[in-house]
């Protein structure tokens, strides 16, 4: 009796858990084609609202024919924290030159400041490594008389130590 009444329980059991799992939805298939969509975005600039940055590379820097100053155009390499990932604006003088890499700060539609990271950065399509620094060795002159140096400094083994205890 008291094996009909096990084996209940665990045919009750495993229909309960059966009744509890849970049914994920089927995954929806999407269509859309990506490559349309980015080839109808306009690279101008939309305008902007609030504070935007931008860390790019000036890719086009060009006198705007309508006497309005400078037309820049930057393309952004680097677009975490919510920067920008292309921007084309006009400024009255020229805050950098075309190739540099630039980090840009915008303030609704005008430039607030602009750092020139580093010069040149981008020439001929091809990026400008970074020149190697090496540290100079000391020159091994002897010091002068009036300098301090502690290769003059000569310490001696002590003889003995003593040790006294209270």
């Amino acid at each position: 009796m008291t094996k009909v009444i096990s084996s209940f329980f665990v045919a009750f059991l495993f229909l309960f858990m059966q009744g509890c799992a849970t049914k994920t939805p089927a995954p929806q298939i999407n269509t859309k084609n990506v490559s349309n969509e980015k080839a109808s975005t306009d690279s101008k600039l939309t305008p902007l609202v609030g504070k935007n940055y931008i860390k790019g590379v000036i890719i086009s820097l060009k006198h705007a024919n309508d006497g309005q100053g400078w037309n820049y155009e930057i393309d952004g390499i680097e677009t975490t924290n919510g920067k920008l990932p292309r921007v084309n604006f006009n400024h009255k003088s020229v805050l950098a030159n075309e190739g540099d890499l630039v980090y840009a700060s915008f303030d609704g539609m005008r430039v607030s400041e602009m750092f020139v990271i580093k010069a040149a950065y981008f020439k001929n399509g091809k990026i400008t490594p970074s020149p190697v620094y090496t540290k100079k060795k000391p020159t091994t002159e002897p010091a002068s008389a009036g300098k301090r140096d502690k290769a003059h400094q000569v310490l001696s083994v002590p003889k003995e130590e003593t040790i006294k205890l209270n």
